[in-house]
């Protein structure tokens, strides 16, 4: 995939020698201390002020639909075992494509892959819990609308503060792999129990079946 232009985004010639000009709209290609002049040089002003101004619409939209939701969770019975998820996931598609997307664009492969893996398993952790709340009639609304908010806050944030380190051309921060590394630990290891209690369940069961047909 070729490289575009900061300025007028066109993808530029490869070459063996780095360009100092784009030849499309011929604005330099560095900056005045001739590093490498990046999209998120130019615009990362206007991505701040953009996300900020869809992050209040989002969340109050969202805060409400997700109480709404967490009101007829009851209803559904043994049904919630699948919508609980469902608003997990929901809430993770719609936070990527309707506030953090454009921001997304702009950070290098390596800071994308942290902040998209950090963010799914906060999800998983965080909104299983905080939507679990929703079985309680009526009063599990209440942690529905505080989870969608609480993390919808977070991934904003850490958006924009990772947009602003790949601005300033700074490294991922330890804290990040320390984070990404004991949410995929605790995942795996999560992952591992439940399938050894799922085969116990079962190697019980036939075997009360089998003890019962003697």
């Amino acid at each position: 995939m070729a490289t575009p232009c900061p300025w007028c985004l066109e993808p530029l010639p490869r070459s063996g020698e780095p360009l100092v000009h784009c030849p499309r709209c011929t604005k330099s290609l560095t900056d005045d201390d001739g590093r490498e002049l990046r999209a998120i040089d130019l615009r990362f002003l206007l991505l701040k002020d953009a996300q900020e101004a869809q992050f209040s619409r989002f969340l109050s939209i969202g805060t409400a639909v997700a109480a709404a939701v967490a009101l007829v969770v009851p209803l559904a019975h043994f049904g919630a075992a699948v919508l609980i998820p469902l608003m997990v996931i929901c809430h993770l598609v719609a936070v990527r494509f309707f506030l953090i997307r454009e921001a997304g664009r702009y950070v290098g492969p390596a800071r994308r892959f942290f902040s998209r893996w950090i963010t799914r398993l906060s999800f998983l952790w965080v909104g299983s819990v905080g939507y679990g709340f929703s079985v309680f009639p009526v009063v599990g609304a209440a942690p529905a609308a505080a989870t969608f908010a609480g993390l919808t806050w977070l991934v904003h944030n850490y958006a924009l503060w990772s947009l602003e380190r790949e601005k300033d051309r700074m490294p991922l921060a330890r804290w990040e792999k320390a984070v990404l590394v004991l949410l995929a630990v605790a995942t795996v290891a999560t992952l591992i129990v439940v399938a050894v209690l799922t085969v116990a369940v079962g190697w019980s069961l036939a075997q009360f079946v089998e003890y019962v047909g003697n």
